[in-house]
């Protein structure tokens, strides 16, 4: 098993070896969930998923054996509370009494239906048919919906669902921070969609080569500090990155040819997520804590860096010659605060991916809204190509045009409900990490404006990254705001912006 982590060797040998057997294969998995993401071929893909699913029953018989199970209650109940041993034996005990929950033959199922679904998510967009995906996901959201009930819940069968993503959300903290969103941004949206001023963003509709848009992105990731050493930069159709571990950790960002926005806009995101990664303290690796904590953390991270930093409009001060570099036509004669304006447009469409950041979250409020309408039974997955176009027209007054533009751009429901509100989330974390670190930064746009990001990354890192799964996210969230889940900050972030940009004031 190699050398044992230091934070594993108070629990013994026998108990840590087993800690760290865990891990690898974790580590495993999500190398070949890279591959096949990336660079597997398409025949490959139903023995690919078979060979997934081997390494998860395992992990799963290695998570779940009974005296792991009790090895942990005794580490528990003899560790000091607060200290890295009491939290690994509380991660993994959890893990083990949720996974015990389920039978093995129906996690065992569910794996390798999640590859057949990836498969024809695919073969759905390439045909641009739901009715292709259709009856693999009712198999995966009713696998959802069985295992809510193997884990129980007291009021709202959401809880235990995103509880697999962000242990301490649940449903009530949703709709309330949902329905906050929908009061405030709604009302600002018209009002910037109705403005006179308005930005010219052709410049972003011409030609711009792929392999110069991968040099772009190499570029914008060096800036924001991502060390290559560990990790590398890939392509796919749905940008994404991978947590194998501090030192390897990997992203992949979309291209099209016709709007750099997209690859730009996915390096810096997906860099946010594996800078998270990277910083993670490396001794943690191999207990179950040298990992985020919760994807609405991990989406936090990602998030600044995309969002909150990358449209800053100081970091733009400091790379768009890069961009002029790379492209002299046709941003070499355009001026700056043109560019900028245009490179921060708001203007609601139908990819959630695409979306500027003022339209950004009511893509993740339809998807909640009909996540929640099928675990009610009020709608069937059939249905889902309707409801996902009524509530588009409702919300951001545009109608997609076909599945592919419409229901088919996320595979997120592949793997099952719970996931999407963590990306809402993230935003929301995110902006209150700024406000708490412009305090403890108090020349936070010098330092942009500048290009001393690090100084920035330092922040990040010893307030939120190092820790891994260490701390949990309310654990972070309180220690560095002081409170728990607030949507005034972001409310504040984006009112304050685009009200100036589109001359609201």
């Amino acid at each position: 098993m190699g050398v044992i982590a230091k934070p594993l060797e108070a629990l013994g040998t026998e108990l840590a070896a087993h800690i760290q057997k865990i891990e690898h294969y974790k580590q495993a998995l999500t190398l070949l969930s890279w591959d096949a993401r990336t660079i597997a071929p398409i025949k490959g893909a139903e023995q690919g998923s078979r060979v997934r699913g081997t390494f998860s029953a395992e992990l799963r018989r290695l998570q779940t054996e009974p005296d792991f199970g009790k090895r942990l209650e005794e580490a528990l109940a003899t560790a000091e509370p607060g200290s890295l041993t009491h939290r690994i034996a509380a991660v993994h005990l959890k893990d083990f009494k949720r996974w015990s929950a389920i039978p093995a033959h129906a996690y065992a199922e569910f794996v390798l239906e999640q590859g057949r679904t990836q498969a024809a998510w695919t073969e759905a967009r390439k045909a641009g048919d739901f009715a292709v995906v259709v009856p693999h996901l009712e198999k995966i959201f009713e696998s959802s919906a069985l295992f809510a009930a193997y884990w129980g819940y007291e009021n709202d069968v959401y809880d235990p669902l995103v509880q697999q993503f962000d242990p301490d959300l649940d449903g009530a903290t949703l709709d309330r921070v949902f329905g906050e969103f929908k009061n405030a941004l709604l009302p600002l949206i018209r009002r910037v969609v109705e403005a006179d001023r308005q930005p010219d963003t052709s410049i972003f509709e011409r030609e711009f080569p792929l392999d110069e848009q991968r040099k772009l992105g190499i570029e914008l990731l060096h800036a924001i500090g991502y060390d290559f050493d560990a990790g590398s930069f890939g392509s796919t159709v749905h940008p994404f990155s991978s947590a194998i571990n501090p030192n390897d950790a990997r992203l992949a960002a979309k291209f099209v040819e016709n709007d750099v926005r997209v690859s730009l806009w996915s390096a810096l995101h997906e860099g946010g997520h594996s800078l998270y990664t990277q910083h993670i303290d490396p001794s943690l690796i191999n207990t179950g804590l040298g990992i985020f904590t919760s994807f609405g953390i991990h989406e936090s991270q990602s998030i600044f860096f995309e969002k909150l930093l990358g449209r800053h409009p100081g970091f733009w001060e400091q790379n768009y010659a890069t961009l002029q570099r790379i492209r002299p036509e046709p941003f070499a004669n355009v001026p700056f605060d043109d560019f900028y304006f245009a490179l921060n447009a708001v203007k609601p469409g139908v990819n959630r991916f695409e979306a500027d950041e003022l339209t950004y979250n009511l893509h993740l409020i339809i998807r909640y809204e009909l996540e929640r309408a099928i675990l009610s039974g009020e709608a069937k997955v059939g249905d889902l190509p309707k409801l996902w176009d009524d509530k588009y027209e409702e919300y951001l007054g545009i109608r997609p045009r076909n599945h592919r533009e419409g229901v088919l751009q996320d595979a997120h429901w592949g793997a099952g409900f719970g996931l999407f509100p963590s990306y809402t989330l993230g935003f929301v974390y995110a902006a209150q990490f700024e406000e708490a670190l412009r305090l403890d930064l108090p020349d936070y746009d010098g330092h942009i404006q500048r290009g001393e990001i690090d100084r920035i990354q330092d922040w990040l890192t010893e307030h939120i990254q190092r820790h891994g799964s260490a701390k949990s996210a309310n654990e972070l969230l309180r220690d560095v705001t002081g409170g728990g889940i607030d949507t005034a900050p972001l409310i504040r972030y984006l009112t304050k912006k685009y009200e100036g940009l589109y001359g609201l004031y």
